[in-house]
C-alpha cells in the first residue's frame, strides 16, 4: 500500500485549537486506504484529499459564555470520484448564569458529511448525511452539594440516498446530582426519547414507517482518584420499544466507563468501555422480490485502549487499540407472519493504530498515522479487513 504524504496548511489539532479563545485554521491531509468500501467483496484501494478551514470563538462575558465553531471541507477522491462531497459543521453554545444558582445552556449545531461504509448497505453512490440539533439545560445548584437539572433536545437526520432512515428525535431528561468532596460526584437521570422514521419499511405489506420508544433510567458518576488519575462511568437500564416491529424491542443494561491516567506528565493512558444498542440504524428490511421480510437488532459492547507519549515539546508518539463486539439477531418471514427462520450472530472489529505528531513552531503542526483495521461478516456488515496511512499539515492563526 502506497504511503501518503500531506502537504499545505492547517491546525495545530483540533482539540488545541478549540481550546483558544479565537482561532482560524487552515488544514490539508491525505489519506490512503486499502478498503474503501469495506467489502472484501469489492476490494477498492483510494487515495483521498480533505482540505479544511476552521474557525472558533470561545468567550466568556461576565456571567455568560460564548460558543461558536464552524469548518468547511472539500473531500475527494482519487479513483472513486462519485465519493467526492463537500462537508461542513457548524455550532454554537450560550452559557448563562442566572440569579445566584441558576444555569441556563443553550446550543444549536449542524453537520453536512459522508459517513463510514461499515453499515451502509448501498455503497455505491454519494449517501451524504445531514444533521441538525437543538437543546436546552437547566441546573439549580450550582455551589452545593446537591444539585437538579432538566432539559430537552430534539434531532433531526436526512440521507440523500437511503431515505428510508431519515430520523427525527425529541429527548426530554431530569436528574439529580450529590456532590459528597470536591473531587467526585454522583448522579441519578431519567431519559425518554422518541424517535420517528417516516420512509423505514416494516413486517407488513402496507405499513411505512416506524417509531422508537427508549427510556433509561441512569446513575452516573465522575471521581478525580487522584491528581493523576480520572475515572467516569455510567450505568442504565434501558428499556427500547419497537410497537410496529415487537422483535426489534430492548430490555437490559446500557452504560460506558473510562479511566484516564497520567503518571509523568508526559505520558497517559485511557481505557473506554461502551455498551448501547443500535436499532435506529440496520432497519427493518422488506425484500423487492415479494413480501419477504427480514428484521434485525444489535447490541454493541466496545472497549478501546490508547496511549500518548510527550517524547519531546515537539514531538508526541500515539497507539490505539479497539475492539468492539456485536450481539445481533435475524428473524426471516413471510408476508408478516410467523418466522421462518431466526438467527443469532457474534461479530466483532479489531482496530489497531500508531502515529506521531510534530510541532516544530506554535502555529504549525504536522503528522501522520497508520491503522489496521478488520470486521467479521454478520447482519449489518460484510466481512472487511485493510489498513490505512494518512498525513495532514496545518496552520492556525490566534
Amino acid at each position: 500500500m502506497a504511503l501518503a504524504i500531506a502537504t499545505g496548511l492547517g491546525g495545530v489539532g483540533s482539540a488545541s485549537a478549540e481550546e483558544l479563545p479565537l482561532y482560524l485554521t487552515l488544514s490539508q491531509s491525505l489519506t490512503r486506504d486499502s478498503n474503501l468500501l469495506r467489502d472484501n467483496n469489492d476490494r477498492r484501494s483510494d487515495t483521498i484529499s480533505t482540505t479544511t478551514v476552521a474557525a472558533g470563538l470561545n468567550k466568556a462575558y461576565g456571567r455568560q459564555n460564548y460558543q461558536v465553531s464552524a469548518s468547511a471541507s472539500r473531500n475527494a477522491y482519487s479513483d472513486n470520484n462519485q465519493f467526492d462531497n463537500n462537508g461542513y459543521s457548524i455550532s454554537a453554545e450560550v452559557a448563562s448564569e442566572i440569579g445566584s444558582n441558576i444555569k441556563v445552556t443553550l446550543n444549536g449545531a449542524t453537520s453536512q458529511f459522508l459517513p463510514s461504509f461499515e453499515d451502509q448497505f448501498n455503497r455505491n453512490a454519494r449517501n451524504t448525511e445531514r444533521n441538525r440539533q437543538a437543546s436546552v439545560d437547566v441546573r439549580y445548584g450550582l455551589y452545593g452539594r446537591w444539585s437538579v437539572n432538566a432539559g430537552a433536545s430534539h434531532s433531526k437526520v436526512d440521507y440523500r440516498v437511503t431515505e428510508e432512515e431519515n430520523k427525527t428525535s425529541t429527548s426530554m431528561f431530569a436528574g439529580v446530582r450529590y456532590l459528597p468532596t470536591d473531587l467526585a460526584y454522583i448522579g441519578l437521570t431519567l431519559y425518554r426519547t422518541d424517535t420517528e422514521l417516516p420512509n423505514r419499511r416494516l413486517v407488513t405489506t402496507t405499513t411505512v414507517g416506524e417509531d422508537i420508544e427508549r427510556t433509561s433510567l441512569s446513575l452516573d458518576t465522575v471521581w478525580q482518584v487522584t491528581g493523576i488519575s480520572r475515572l467516569s462511568g455510567r450505568l442504565g437500564m434501558t428499556s427500547e420499544k419497537h410497537p410496529q416491529d415487537r422483535r426489534r424491542d430492548f430490555d437490559g443494561l446500557t452504560g460506558s466507563a473510562s479511566w484516564t491516567f497520567t503518571p509523568a506528565g508526559k505520558a497517559t493512558y485511557a481505557l473506554t468501555w461502551v455498551r448501547d444498542t443500535n436499532n435506529e440504524g440496520g432497519s427493518t428490511y422488506k425484500s423487492s422480490i415479494g413480501q419477504l421480510y427480514s428484521t434485525n437488532k444489535r447490541l454493541t459492547n466496545s472497549l478501546s485502549a490508547t496511549a500518548s507519549w510527550q517524547a519531546t515539546s515537539k514531538v508526541k508518539l500515539n497507539a490505539g487499540y479497539t475492539h468492539a463486539q456485536y450481539e445481533e439477531d435475524n428473524d426471516l418471514q413471510l408476508g408478516g407472519v410467523s418466522p421462518i427462520s431466526s438467527s443469532e450472530q457474534t461479530g466483532r472489529y479489531n482496530a489497531v493504530s500508531l502515529g506521531v505528531s510534530y510541532q516544530p513552531i506554535r502555529a504549525v503542526g504536522l503528522g501522520c498515522d497508520m491503522q489496521r483495521y478488520d470486521r467479521t461478516q454478520s447482519v449489518f456488515s460484510r466481512a472487511y479487513d485493510g489498513n490505512t496511512v494518512a498525513c495532514r499539515a496545518s496552520f492556525t492563526i490566534d
